[in-house]
């Protein structure tokens, strides 16, 4: 599946609130200004607490974009938190008779994971709206071969992997640890990423994706992105952190990607297969 332009792209919000709509629209802006239409669901500015409306309302949008003929990708507006709370209402014929371009990160990790878990739908971890999907990123989605990481990067482990592109944001991937519908049949190369987590947390997270067996042992490299909001001290004692748990894992790990919440983040096509040589990402 490809982004043509003239394409209408749907935005949902199936996460956390939309708190600036002058931002929101200015996104879309863009995203028009290039070519492509924009069709905005109803509970997209829906308010309910930290949440983009009631449950029954996002999952309404989620349904109803998959649904709508005229939609060629569905772009989610935001990340935060919610989108664990819709994994076990989705109607997940809907997703697997309607399949679509399905753009997202952060919270939304959880809904490429079960997406791909449940019908294999390959989605893309990437900027949303209001951090700024652009041209770019399209351009990624319709003709990315390949994955680099920055000039600054380390290779804690070299070797060689292949499996398929799965990971996102860490602490949302630990969040559906005690499902037992999450996780793909294939080996992996995990990629992974997480804001505003001291490094106690993070430490914590890794030893319990090492200890969760079934996920471990599909485990063929780990790419590190960026674990953004450390305190100053702490930034010193990831890279140690990182070390320590390649060996633990013993597979070919490296960091320095842009896998982030900053707007650098790059898109990573979420269930394609690949391999990992040294330090690049080669898609099959």
């Amino acid at each position: 599946m490809k982004l043509k332009a003239g394409d209408t792209i749907g935005i949902i919000s199936p996460s956390g609130a939309v708190c600036d709509r002058d931002t929101f629209f200015k996104k879309v802006d863009v995203l028009k200004k290039i070519g492509y239409k924009i069709k905005i669901f109803p509970n997209v500015f829906n308010q309910q607490a930290y949440l983009a409306g009631s449950d029954e309302q996002r999952l309404n949008d989620l349904h109803a974009a998959f649904l709508d003929k005229d939609c060629s990708a569905i772009l989610c507006s935001r990340g935060g938190y919610g989108a664990i709370r819709l994994l076990d209402m989705i109607n997940y014929e809907i997703i697997k008779s309607n399949p679509k371009i399905f753009i997202g990160s952060s919270d939304a990790t959880a809904f490429l994971i079960a997406f791909y878990a449940r019908v294999k739908l390959k989605t893309f971890h990437s900027l949303m709206l209001l951090n700024g999907f652009s041209k770019n990123d399209i351009d990624l989605i319709n003709n990315q071969k390949e994955i680099l990481p920055k000039k600054k990067h380390k290779i804690f482990i070299e070797g060689a992997a292949q499996g398929i592109l799965w990971g996102g944001n860490l602490s949302t991937i630990v969040s559906l640890f005690g499902s037992s519908n999450y996780l793909p049949d294939e080996d992996m190369i995990l990629f992974l990423e997480d804001i505003n987590e001291p490094l106690y947390k993070i430490d914590k997270m890794l030893i319990q994706i090492y200890r969760n067996s079934l996920l471990k042992n599909k485990i063929k490299a780990i790419v590190f992105g960026e674990f953004l909001g450390l305190k100053k001290e702490e930034k010193k004692m990831l890279e140690n952190l990182l070390f320590e748990y390649s060996k633990i894992f013993n597979v070919p790990c490296v960091s320095g990607y842009n896998i982030t919440h900053n707007k650098n983040n790059i898109t990573i096509p979420f269930g394609r297969s690949a391999k990992l040589f040294g330090a690049k990402i080669c898609l099959l």
